[in-house]
């Protein structure tokens, strides 16, 4: 598996990506109503350089996470302050199992820290155990619910 930087190129990837995080992961699955109004943060107004990374193995795109700044009147479901991004994350279901959704977050952690942020935050569906409990293992806290999603958070020190 190589990671590699995410750039303007990858948006439509990205967008795939988060359609795969309203759904589950679930290619058929219904689409939330509040779909359009998260596309329009998570994925319109994401920029390059705002940070995120696509896994490949081989050709093949495997997965992604992307970081998003929001401010008090603009931001998604996992915001805490401006200065902690939030990131989005999803794997291709045929990758899903093997360490890529680790290995995108650790990128996205060491990006965070980086760039000098206190910490970095995301949001995840009560619905979505499996990835709680990785993003638990991997240090993060929860802090809140916003629109029936917890909101986690990992401080750097």
């Amino acid at each position: 598996m190589e990671i590699r930087a995410t750039q303007e190129s990858d948006r439509t990837y990205i967008a795939r990506l988060n359609f795969l995080t309203d759904t589950f992961g679930d290619e058929r699955g219904e689409l939330s109503s509040g779909f359009a109004d998260d596309f329009s943060f998570y994925v319109e107004n994401w920029e390059p350089n705002q940070g995120g990374f696509i896994a490949w193995e081989d050709l093949v795109p495997a997965g992604g996470v992307w970081l998003n700044w929001g401010t008090e009147d603009n931001h998604g479901y996992g915001f805490v302050e401006p200065a902690i991004p939030e990131f989005a994350i999803a794997v291709e279901s045929r990758f899903a199992g093997q360490g890529i959704a680790t290995a995108l977050i650790d990128a996205a952690i060491s990006l965070a820290q980086t760039l000098k942020a206190p910490g970095i935050s995301l949001a995840v569906h009560p619905d979505n155990p499996r990835a709680q409990g990785l993003y638990e293992r991997l240090g993060f806290e929860h802090v809140g619910v916003y629109a029936e999603h917890y909101i986690m958070v990992k401080r750097f020190l």
